[in-house]
């Protein structure tokens, strides 16, 4: 079996976190974790050795809300685009994510699920593919943003049968404040499906009825919800105070103004917030417009940063992880030390994969990156593989 180390790093861990040491992985796995420097007779028994260079070695990245990138979309159900998705996720470190679907037409998202399905544990130099997160078709269409108002409907109880038949589904988002919604709440989590608020005008009493019936996360905080207000909180109170609810956060500075990002670290802490990227089909492209379903076309502007549909709505993001990581550290004023787990570990725990990955434990796969001071990746490593540097 192939013995790797990696010297020289800064290594973060759930039990310590920022301290120079070594790792040894073998057969995929993290082997050992150590301080300080290995002697060299520990180097001599190596297959390969990896000089991190005072690099941070963290867990890999899990994004769990992205829909596409390089002009490839979920929705095509196309096993190529979702390779070549998968293999730019890595490039910005990203070892595990969900595919995520648009609001569509039941046959469109059996589709989905189902190419999704087939690229679990199919290895081919990009990130992993953990499962399918469907955002939708359960939405008030209120609050639909970019997903399609057409295709937006309650839960029904043999659609539900249907998706879950088609394949492995890990997150579902729905608005919770329609009593079929809740009622697929308690479907889904009864089948170990993390459920989230999302594209909802949930009240805040609604939001505690719905972490009753298997509700457990927020989709991308203070997007597609009402307002805040002093008398009635709404999702985004109901979300930052209510201690079942982890949420997920874009951290781009267009989707949320970054004073949001502090109040959302200061009420949630740092093992309730998952970042996400909310990718969709254009990220990836220069400035421009281009197709985002086969009704809509969406205007990416300013250096990729700003994606709108032709009424002026957001449409997802062209983010990258290592870059939402790098603005929620400086956004909150934090350090790796406290906010790395915000980009793997509590995305692992939620859609319950931490028992292989999410963090660098002995036991684990040798899912990891190295970020240099500006979090930009240097290598991203996946099952004791580099497949990116």
């Amino acid at each position: 079996m192939k013995k790797i180390l990696i010297k020289n790093a800064v290594i973060y861990t759930p039990t310590a976190n920022g301290f120079n040491g070594w790792v040894i992985i073998e057969d995929k796995k993290i082997l050992s974790i150590q301080r300080g420097s290995p002697i060299p007779e520990t180097e001599q028994a190596m297959d390969q050795v990896i000089d991190a260079e005072g690099k941070a070695l963290l867990p890999g990245f899990i994004d769990v809300h992205t829909h596409g990138g390089l002009g490839f979309c979920t929705m095509d159900a196309d096993q190529e685009r979702l390779k070549a998705i998968a293999r730019r996720n890595a490039e910005h470190g990203v070892t595990s994510f969900l595919p995520t679907t648009l609001t569509d037409t039941k046959e469109a998202t059996i589709r989905a699920i189902e190419a999704v399905t087939a690229r679990i544990n199919v290895r081919d130099g990009g990130a992993k593919t953990a499962g399918i997160h469907l955002e939708g078709p359960y939405f008030n269409p209120v609050k639909a943003g970019a997903q399609d108002p057409d295709n937006i409907r309650r839960a029904d109880k043999n659609e539900i049968r249907d998706f879950l038949k088609a394949g492995k589904i890990r997150l579902i988002a729905m608005a919770p404040e329609y009593p079929e919604n809740l009622a697929a709440g308690d479907l889904f989590a009864a089948e170990g499906i993390t459920v989230s608020a999302g594209h909802t005008n949930a009240s805040y009493d609604d939001l505690v009825k719905a972490a009753e019936h298997g509700f457990s996360e927020i989709t991308h905080l203070y997007n597609g919800m009402g307002a805040f207000g002093h008398r009635e909180p709404g999702t985004i109170g109901g979300a930052l105070t209510i201690p079942a609810y982890t949420c997920e956060l874009i951290c781009d500075n267009v989707h949320s103004h970054p004073a949001t990002h502090r109040l959302a670290w200061k009420a949630k802490g740092p093992e309730k917030i998952i970042l996400i990227t909310d990718c969709i089909r254009p990220s990836g492209l220069p400035d421009g417009t281009y197709p985002f379903t086969d009704k809509e076309m969406v205007t990416v502007s300013e250096h990729g940063t700003n994606l709108r549909l032709k009424n002026g709505s957001l449409a997802g993001s062209a983010l990258t992880m290592d870059r939402a990581l790098f603005n929620f550290m400086n956004n909150t004023g934090t350090t790796l030390d406290e906010i790395w787990r915000c980009g793997s570990l509590n995305a692992a725990i939620q859609i319950g994969i931490s028992a292989e990955t999410g963090s660098i434990e002995k036991g684990k796969l040798a899912d990891l990156i190295l970020l240099d001071a500006a979090c930009q990746v240097k290598m991203t490593m996946i099952e004791g593989e580099i497949v990116y540097q």
